[in-house]
């Protein structure tokens, strides 16, 4: 099963997609320091705690875009942060520019772009309001508006679109480690759903031939002491065989096919004083289909002991339609009323599992007070 384990990659593919942002978001702090010149040193650390506080928020904007997820509130107050910051930068940069500079349309670009990447909604506004007070600024501090805004929006969209093709592509990867991993739940599913049917089918047919043996013994124990310890001993050997039989089960080991099948259910059937009639010449079953009619066999003689009366069973297979018919008939259906199904599980999964294998199978009363456990097989569903 370690063939299906989902592959782990050694680096977080969500850390390397960050990192290429921050990388590429990293021009966001270039362009407002060499495009502005604080008069004073004081003024350059006021500055420069301005724009740590600056690209901390923008990094904070860009984590909540590519963390599976988030809350939106969580990446709302992360791009509220940020254009906070922006908003505190406005005046220092616009005042401090270099002639001829915009080195807060660069600010607002980059502001831009990481919000649209967090929430495609609140970036339209964003863009809007940084947007307008990259006009509003050149105006007021006489720079040019058209080349405020074209940086602005400019920016904006090529580290938007930059940033959208890195975050699809993470998305691509999360959804292939989303299938493999429900892959892995469905094989473990039906592996676990194999284990039980083996185990209901071993389990529950051989346990059925321990109970019956040990109720005979018990009455043979003051009457035929002899035979009472053969058929103990014949107990203990079952019990052993089943104990295996699990075993194998539990590790998809479990192989019986229809002869060996049908031979031990005529065994056990007289054992219990049943008068048992067997019609089956194997060589009409494809191998591909010998377990699951081996299956059938075992559910059926294992129902006949437990809930029946039954003093003849027949296990016939006729090659006669599009393929061969197995059929299972005894009569000691008691008070079970013809055309009602019975109850319980076994019967079912059994269907269920002849189905998925391209056969039909059909448990129910017939005629004369009997009853009937028909499986019908189908070329297409066998693979002969």
């Amino acid at each position: 099963m370690s063939r299906f384990r989902p592959h782990r990659f050694p680096v977080s593919p969500r850390g390397v997609v960050l990192g290429a942002l921050l990388f590429t978001n990293g021009w966001a702090l270039v362009f407002p320091v060499r495009l502005a010149r604080p008069p004073s040193a004081a003024l350059w650390a006021a500055y420069g705690v301005g724009l740590a506080l600056f690209a901390g928020a923008l990094a904070l904007v860009l984590r909540a875009a590519v963390t599976p997820a988030p809350s939106p509130r969580t990446r709302l107050r992360s791009i509220g942060l940020l254009v906070a910051v922006c908003l505190g930068l406005w005046v220092p940069t616009f005042v401090w520019a270099e002639p001829g500079e915009q080195p807060w349309a660069w600010v607002a670009g980059f502001a831009i772009g990481a919000s649209a990447l967090g929430v495609p909604r609140a970036g339209v506004l964003v863009a809007a309001g940084l947007s307008s007070l990259a006009v509003i600024g050149a105006v007021v501090f006489d720079r040019a508006a058209v080349a405020n805004l074209g940086i602005a929006l400019g920016t904006g969209v090529a580290t938007w679109l930059a940033g959208v093709v890195l975050v699809w592509l993470l998305g691509l990867l999360w959804a292939a480690e989303a299938g493999r991993d429900a892959e892995a739940g469905l094989v473990v599913a039906q592996e676990r759903l194999r284990a039980s049917r083996e185990l209901h089918d071993v389990l529950g047919h051989q346990l059925g031939i321990i109970a019956l043996k040990a109720e005979l013994a018990a009455d043979l124990a003051g009457t035929d002491p002899g035979r009472s310890r053969a058929e103990s001993e014949e107990i203990r050997a079952i019990a052993a065989a089943t104990l295996a039989d699990a075993r194998r089960a539990v590790h998809g080991e479990t192989v019986a096919d229809l002869a060996t099948q049908v031979a031990s259910a005529e065994l056990v059937l007289r054992s219990a004083g049943i008068e048992t009639t067997v019609e089956v010449d194997t060589t009409l079953v494809p191998a591909s289909a010998s377990q699951l009619l081996a299956a059938v066999v075992r559910e059926a003689v294992t129902n006949v002991l437990r809930h029946s009366e039954a003093r003849t069973v027949s296990i016939a297979l006729h090659g006669n339609g599009p393929g061969p018919t197995l059929a299972i008939v005894n009569d000691g259906t008691g008070s079970v009323a013809a055309g009602v199904p019975p109850s319980g599980t076994g019967l079912a999964s059994l269907a269920a599992r002849c189905a998925a294998e391209g056969a039909r199978l059909t448990a129910g009363p017939i005629a004369d007070g009997r009853f009937e456990v028909k499986v019908e097989l189908t070329s297409s569903g066998t693979g002969s």
